[in-house]
């Protein structure tokens, strides 16, 4: 779900996403470099599995994109 009225607004995609796209937008990241960077800043307990499902909404409304060397980056 993007949004779970029953878990911790931090644990939830659409919160997750709002994070990405303010990460991204101060520097380069790859995909790993990002969950690291994600979990340092704002949810140290994040899962991989959140932070996936982030990404993929990210892309499917077509907000990030990945560059030729391999960052995400705002589209």
């Amino acid at each position: 779900m993007i949004i779970d009225r029953d878990s911790n607004p931090k644990d939830t995609v659409y919160y997750i996403s709002a994070c990405i796209m303010e990460i991204i937008s101060l520097n380069k990241y790859n995909v790993e470099g990002l969950y690291e960077a994600l979990k340092e800043r704002y949810n140290d307990s994040l899962e991989y599995i959140v932070y996936l499902l982030s990404l993929d909404f990210l892309f499917l409304i077509d907000k990030i994109s990945i560059s030729k060397e391999g960052f995400l980056k705002c589209s």
